[in-house]
C-alpha cells in the first residue's frame, strides 16, 4: 500500500506511504490521490482534505526519479501534465485543504503543499523549492501557485535560491502558516483543523468558491500549464541530464 485515506472527525487524511523513498510521488500515488480527491469532493461527511507522509522523516521528496528519471519527450510531458492537473484540482478543491508537513519537503513536495490552502509544518523540518539545482523549474504548477500566494519578491526569492530552508524561515516568508511542536504534532494539527471541521459544509464550500474563483479563470489556467510546458522543455536539457546522472550515482 503506497497511499491511504483515513477519516478523523470530518477530516479526510491522505497519507503517502513510501518512507523508503522519502514519500516520493510515483504513478501509483498519483492515481490514489486522484481517487481520494474525487471521493472527498462528493462525501458530505468530509469537511477538510489533508495530506501528509508516513513517518517523521519526510512529508514528500517530490517526484520519484527512480520511476520518472528515465522519461523523455512526450512521456515526460505527459507525467508533468498529469500531476499538474491533480495539483490544479487540489488548488481549486471545493473544501478546505491542508498540508501537514511532518518531515522534509523538497521539489515537487513543496508544490504539493503549496496547492493546499494551509501549510502546518512540524518544527525541525527542511523545505526547499530545489528544482533549480536540478536544471529544471517547478513542473507541477508550483511557481504559478507560489507567486499567487506569497508576496512577489519572497516567492521569486524562494524559486531562484533553490535552497532548503528551515520551517521557521518558511513561516517568516509566509509559506508556512504555523510551525508546530514535534512532541505533540498530531494533537497540534488536529487542533488547527478542528474549527474548520466544525463549520457547516455549505459555509465551507461557499467560502472556497469565493477564494478559488480567481484560479478558475482561463487566464490563470493557461499560465499554470504554460509553466509546465517550460519545465517539460528543460527536462531533456544537458544540465538536467547531468543532475540525474549524479542522483543515480548516489543511489
Amino acid at each position: 500500500m503506497e497511499a491511504m485515506v483515513e477519516h478523523h472527525g470530518g477530516i479526510a487524511l491522505f497519507t503517502i506511504c513510501r518512507p523508503e523513498r522519502r514519500n516520493a510521488i510515483n504513478f501509483t500515488v498519483m492515481h490514489a490521490l486522484e481517487r481520494a480527491l474525487e471521493q472527498a469532493a462528493v462525501d458530505d461527511e468530509v469537511k477538510v482534505f489533508a495530506i501528509t507522509g508516513t513517518g517523521g522523516e519526510a512529508f514528500c521528496s517530490g517526484g520519484d526519479l527512480s520511476e520518472f528519471g528515465h522519461l523523455r519527450g512526450a512521456e515526460a510531458k505527459q507525467m508533468l501534465m498529469r500531476m499538474g492537473e491533480l495539483l490544479y484540482k487540489l488548488l481549486t478543491f471545493p473544501k478546505p485543504t491542508a498540508a501537514l508537513v511532518n518531515g522534509t519537503a523538497m521539489g515537487g513536495g513543496c508544490e504539493l503543499a503549496t496547492a493546499c490552502d494551509f501549510r502546518f509544518v512540524k518544527e525541525g523540518c527542511r523545505i526547499g523549492f530545489v528544482q533549480g539545482r536540478l536544471g529544471i523549474t517547478t513542473g507541477w504548477g508550483g511557481a504559478s501557485m507560489l507567486l499567487e500566494k506569497l508576496p512577489y519578491a519572497r516567492a521569486l526569492d524562494l524559486l531562484l535560491r533553490a535552497e532548503p530552508m528551515t520551517a521557521e524561515a518558511m513561516a517568516a516568508y509566509g509559506w508556512a502558516d504555523a510551525v508546530l511542536p514535534a512532541d505533540c504534532w498530531r494533537e497540534q494539527w488536529q487542533a488547527q483543523l478542528a474549527p474548520y471541521a466544525a463549520r457547516s459544509l455549505a459555509v465551507l464550500q461557499a467560502y472556497k468558491a469565493a477564494a478559488g474563483e480567481k484560479w478558475r479563470t482561463a487566464w490563470f489556467r493557461e499560465r499554470f500549464f504554460a509553466e509546465i510546458d517550460r519545465c517539460a522543455e528543460l527536462w531533456g536539457s544537458a544540465e538536467h541530464e547531468q543532475a540525474l546522472r549524479t542522483f543515480f550515482r548516489k543511489k
